[in-house]
């Protein structure tokens, strides 16, 4: 995660509270060592003002190593059964790109959070190829995340949206090449205006059929709503 990401996350969730249901899913955790020295501003920006303002954050990931609290694939389609409806925020960045469902990744992070919850994702928008195990190539706007909730049938409305252009020169790095100057094509970059860019969205999603809210958690037994939901420059309508 880039610094200047995570203090996007950071402003995007001063703008929610939690309620009766204060768990946050982070999913793809990593380790508490990666999260702490490795990249200290994922703790700093993100996670420790989280557990401040109220909200108890769980660390995901599918190793079981010090700093994950639940061992768990988001990749499975078994994954959802195991907290299906239990967060009221769940945060997935820097994950879909790598991937092969990105649909079953993204159904499984709505069934997990609950009525009325929040699911925070950023992805690359403009950056290389990496592979960890693979890169899909996947490089979406908010647009294009808000619309694969809407094509699985996820009711959503958009809370907050942004392409976070990193400006950073640290993140433009000279490395070591035996090809002259090959080594110092990232920087060449950044001084020609070739920035990284990350996507960012903050969603809040309406479940109609299911039981549990994040408030008040009692079942629903009423017709469901018309939805108008708020796009990034438009609206849907889900009729």
């Amino acid at each position: 995660m880039f610094r200047e990401e995570s203090i996007w996350i950071q402003n995007a969730l001063q703008t929610i509270h939690p309620s009766q249901n204060i768990e946050v899913a982070n999913i793809g955790s990593s380790t508490g060592y990666f999260r702490k020295v490795l990249q200290p501003h994922i703790h700093n920006n993100v996670m420790d003002p989280l557990n401040n303002s109220g909200w108890k954050v769980m660390h995901v990931d599918m190793k079981d190593e010090p700093g994950v609290d639940l061992v768990a694939d988001v990749t499975k389609t078994n994954f959802s059964g195991q907290f299906k409806n239990r967060f009221g925020l769940t945060i997935c960045t820097n994950l879909l790109e790598h991937v092969e469902d990105i649909d079953l990744v993204i159904q499984n992070l709505v069934d997990i959070t609950c009525n009325n919850g929040y699911v925070l994702i950023t992805v690359p928008n403009k950056y290389k190829i990496h592979y960890d195990p693979i890169d899909n190539g996947f490089r979406p706007t908010p647009f294009e995340i808000a619309s694969r909730f809407l094509q699985l049938g996820n009711p959503i409305n958009v809370v907050a949206e942004e392409i976070i252009t990193i400006e950073e020169i640290a993140y433009y790095r000279i490395k070591k090449s035996r090809i002259p100057l090959w080594g110092y094509r990232d920087r060449l970059k950044y001084y020609l205006g070739n920035r990284h860019k990350v996507t960012g969205i903050l969603l809040q999603v309406e479940k109609v059929n299911d039981v549990i809210t994040c408030e008040q958690k009692v079942h629903y037994r009423g017709k469901p709503k018309p939805m108008v939901l708020k796009s990034i420059k438009n609206f849907f309508f889900l009729g």
